[in-house]
């Protein structure tokens, strides 16, 4: 009896007739209590049914964000990427780009893709908060905590010499 129970509310859910912003409310509940996989699913069934609907992008993006909390850089990047060329009007698409370049850098140690990716945020939102650290990102690529911080040092020297 215990198994029937749960397996009658998963058949209610995937059966169910929600509308993408009752979807939505469940994918916000989800994330509230760290339930990635649930957001996942959401996030796909959302993607699946309602792709041009309001929700279509903000699920997307809660899709890409699951994954990196799951620490599935892979899975991640490729969501990011879809949001960024799906959505670049979206409100989360200067993040998204970020993360893509970050993921790149700093999980997969791709160098040459962190930077086209780093690029491109610049070029695309200049004046973003996240311009800055982009900009120190870009500094680092392919270095160790060690040489950033004796660059910095270096740096620093030379600056109280003038």
């Amino acid at each position: 009896m215990k198994l029937f129970i749960p397996l009658c509310l998963i058949s209610l859910y995937s059966c169910g007739n929600f509308t993408d912003q009752e979807l939505w409310i469940k994918i916000e509940q989800a994330k509230a209590n760290k339930n990635w996989d649930s957001t996942m699913q959401v996030s796909q069934r959302i993607i699946r049914d309602f792709p041009r609907g309001h929700y279509g992008g903000w699920a997307r993006f809660a899709l890409a964000e699951s994954y990196r909390f799951k620490n599935q850089p892979r899975e991640a990047l490729d969501n990011y990427k879809l949001f960024y060329e799906q959505y670049p009007e979206m409100q989360p698409a200067a993040l998204s780009l970020f993360l893509t370049g970050y993921i790149y850098n700093n999980n997969l140690q791709m160098f040459d893709s962190a930077k086209i990716y780093y690029e491109k945020f610049l070029q695309k939102f200049p004046n973003h908060d996240l311009a800055p650290t982009v900009k120190l990102e870009l500094e680092s690529i392919g270095k160790s905590p060690q040489e950033v911080l004796n660059n910095r040092t270096q740096n620093m020297t030379q600056i109280t010499k003038k």
